[in-house]
């Protein structure tokens, strides 16, 4: 299943697919290791799509960690380096929602 999600103020609404961390996973890592603004913000796009996907299908267990995963990027955004911990919580939630 493909939704159209705008990614951030004036730029091109981008596909986004649902099934998998696969498109984010390179902006969440990007993210975490140097706050990009850019791959932060469409880290929360993809993440927040897919955590409504979850919630619909009400896996709940990986609606749970998304949301988390959503609060890393926040974190990090708000300059608060999350470490480790961020990618633990990346890696969980790939496992956890692989299939979505």
């Amino acid at each position: 299943m493909f939704a159209i999600v705008a990614v951030g103020v004036g730029s091109v609404a981008a596909p986004v697919h649902a099934a998998s961390l696969d498109r984010a996973r390179p902006l969440l890592i990007a993210c975490f290791r140097s706050a990009h603004a850019p791959s932060c913000n469409q880290a929360l796009v993809l993440t927040e799509a897919m955590q409504s996907r979850a919630a619909d299908r009400e896996l709940y267990p990986c609606q749970t960690l998304l949301l988390g995963l959503q609060a890393e990027v926040v974190m990090v955004q708000l300059a608060e380096q999350r470490g480790q911990g961020a990618f633990e919580t990346l890696r969980d939630s790939e496992r956890l929602c692989a299939g979505l």
